[in-house]
């Protein structure tokens, strides 16, 4: 197991599209998300972000598509989810916010607000949708 990469370690990395693929997990996007609500508003922090995966997939050689790539809805809700969590929350860093909301914010956490299929569907894929289940928290 390798030493996590500190928030300058890990945003240089993303930010220049040198993240290694197996770094690219779930944890990563939720740390790249504080990181960047940090510093910007929603709307802006999601317009980075997603120039930001795009060229991080074009670099691991991943091509998009309609199935597989950038997803937009899940990107805006990611953002949305940790904007919410960290009102109030204390972390020093992004690894230690993560941590402390795995739960919450977890891979299944937007099963919450969206059905599977429209969460699925090549329209969320390409731009954010509202949810069909749950209100998203504001």
């Amino acid at each position: 197991m390798h030493t996590p990469l500190t928030d300058s370690e890990f945003l240089d990395r993303f930010d220049s599209a040198r993240l290694p693929g197996p770094d690219w997990t779930h944890e990563a996007h939720v740390r790249a998300a504080w990181l960047y609500l940090r510093q910007h508003q929603l709307d802006e922090a999601h317009i980075l972000i997603r120039v930001r995966i795009i060229r991080l997939n074009a670099f691991h050689n991943l091509n998009e598509t309609p199935q597989h790539g950038y997803h937009d809805t899940l990107t805006r809700v990611m953002l949305m989810l940790v904007r919410h969590a960290m009102a109030g929350d204390p972390s020093a860093d992004s690894l230690t916010f993560a941590r402390r909301h795995a739960a919450a914010i977890g891979k299944e956490a937007v099963l919450r607000h969206y059905s599977r299929d429209l969460v699925n569907s090549a329209a969320a894929r390409a731009r954010f949708i509202e949810p069909d289940l749950a209100p998203l928290p504001t």
